[in-house]
């Protein structure tokens, strides 16, 4: 009888617990992360193929699940600000790295995963922010990291369908990817100034 409440509790709190942080996860991206959205946008633009894509969506999938654990068992840490201006930074980087490659670098993959890292440190930060039972922390981690993962799905489907009609057509580098590229880094260079008063 106590296995079978003990059971119930915990499928009762799986059932609240995982829909609440996949949203949470999810709304963190879309709508509420526009400089992790211009990131992974800036990742976008500079690939002309799903492979090209998905290597770079991947290292910073790992990096960011990665120094989000850490930092939330309290093993990392830095200041809210500092992470802040790195992240815009982040994006500055890749969109102006964008408008002199046309593909990726050996050097890329490195430096995304390295930017990863600080982005969990910055997702890292809004997840300490909603109050969670300890029992339930490992499937909150979970599922506040799944709903990350689906709302960077959700950027890249929505980027695609935007651009699809142009994405393999030779001028879409002149055309689509450096301008939005320049529009990136102009956008990270503010945040940069605007974050470090």
């Amino acid at each position: 009888m106590t296995r079978l409440c003990f059971a119930l509790l915990a499928a009762t709190s799986l059932s609240v617990v995982v829909p609440r942080f996949v949203m949470l996860g999810f709304t963190h991206i879309l709508p509420g992360g526009l400089d992790h959205i211009l990131f992974i946008l800036g990742l976008f633009f500079l690939a002309r193929d799903a492979f090209t894509l998905l290597v770079q969506i991947t290292l910073f999938t790992i990096a960011h699940s990665l120094t989000l654990g850490l930092a939330l068992m309290g093993v990392v840490a830095a200041p809210t600000p500092w992470v802040e201006v790195a992240i815009a930074l982040s994006i500055a980087f890749v969109a102006v790295e964008n408008l002199f490659q046309s593909q990726l670098s050996r050097w890329r993959p490195w430096m995304v995963f390295a930017f990863g890292l600080i982005h969990g440190l910055g997702f890292a930060h809004s997840f300490e922010e909603t109050f969670i039972e300890p029992s339930a922390m490992l499937t909150a981690l979970f599922s506040f990291n799944l709903g990350i993962e689906l709302g960077q799905m959700a950027v890249i489907g929505l980027a695609f369908a935007v651009v699809s009609a142009w994405w393999k057509r030779d001028d879409y580098p002149v055309l689509v990817a450096r301008p939005a590229s320049v529009m990136i880094a102009a956008a990270g260079l503010y945040w940069v100034v605007e974050r470090s008063w």
